[in-house]
């Protein structure tokens, strides 16, 4: 290959990377963009609790004709590291880094980009747990008219919120624990905390675990 072709090359794969990494297209390889880690500044932090027990007995879940079970990732057939996104993330409406960061802050022109050529914004509208419930009946082969299909998941963790004074000193002796559990119906998706049961947060500013 002579100088002249190599220096085309470059100068082509340059192009398509660097426009890749200004419009922000996480798809390309080896583009890098903000959107897989963020700080947030408050008076608290709250995060989940793994339960590896929990999670490895599963969802409870009821079918249409009312019998209840317990679906595992083995039964989904799944990598528990997947299963674990699903449990920790999905059932609470949490949506994947890429749908919640790609978008933030971005300039007027790579809006228009994105808003064109890939879509809506994914954070207007969420339904990851919706979208769960249905993958989940889809992989069983149960039909929106079967008496076996899912009708009702359940996925419990526990939330631990931190208040900022005690982490600022490295405190994390004191947290305030709160059992949440997100319900999934065909109906729609909720959110118990306590006695209190609310609809799952689907707007842009929800968060993980948040009602409206």
């Amino acid at each position: 290959m002579s100088k002249t072709s190599v220096k085309r090359f470059l100068a082509l794969y340059f192009l398509i990377l660097f426009g890749a990494i200004f419009l922000r297209v996480d798809y390309f390889p080896l583009s890098w963009v903000p959107m897989y880690g963020y700080r947030e500044i408050g008076p608290q932090l709250t995060v989940k609790f793994g339960d590896k027990s929990g999670r490895k007995r599963g969802f409870f879940a009821q079918r249409a004709n009312g019998e209840t079970l317990y679906i595992s990732a083995e039964d989904l057939n799944v990598p528990n590291a997947n299963f674990r996104r699903l449990y920790h993330q999905r059932a609470y409406n949490n949506a994947p880094p890429q749908d919640d960061r790609e978008r933030v802050a971005l300039m007027s022109f790579n809006r228009w980009w994105y808003e064109t050529f890939v879509g809506p914004d994914p954070r207007l509208n969420k339904n990851y747990s919706g979208q769960l419930l249905d993958s989940v009946n889809q992989t069983f082969g149960y039909g929106p008219s079967d008496p076996r299909r899912i009708a009702r998941l359940e996925a419990s963790l526990d939330f631990a919120t931190y208040d900022r004074e005690h982490l600022d000193i490295g405190d994390l002796s004191r947290p305030k624990i709160e059992r949440r559990t997100a319900i999934i119906t065909e109906t729609g998706s909720f959110l118990k905390r306590g006695d209190r049961v609310a609809p799952m947060s689907t707007g842009m500013a929800s968060k993980a675990g948040e009602v409206e």
